[in-house]
């Protein structure tokens, strides 16, 4: 098998949001640091990434993380984070939810190659 070069991110969709106003501000980044998109999501929303390519660094998994942003006070809230293992090159889209644990809940779609 080859290795995998890329995670593409495909979609983000928003199952359970937490905000009282019926949105949430979402920061979408690397694990290892970093913010890569800004979204604004209601409940049934789903954002659609504009060809996010995420390097594998030798090979090792790619953790995709996301916070909630209060607006009202500015602070910011791990909502949980997606595990992208190279293993996945060549299975097509796929599929893991984040935040299960927390008020917000999402749902990544994405392929490996």
């Amino acid at each position: 098998m080859a290795d995998a070069a890329f995670a593409k991110l495909l979609w983000l969709e928003a199952q359970r949001v937490q905000d009282p106003d019926g949105a949430d501000e979402i920061l979408v980044g690397r694990g290892d640091g970093g913010t890569f998109e800004k979204v604004r999501l209601r409940k049934g929303d789903v954002y659609e990434f504009d060809e996010r390519f995420v390097p594998f660094v030798n090979q090792a998994p790619i953790d995709i993380v996301l916070h909630e942003v209060n607006e009202a006070t500015g602070k910011v809230n791990f909502i949980g984070g997606a595990k992208i293992i190279p293993s996945e090159v060549g299975l097509g889209e796929r599929k893991q939810a984040i935040g299960a644990l927390s008020l917000s809940l999402y749902e990544l779609t994405y392929k490996v190659l």
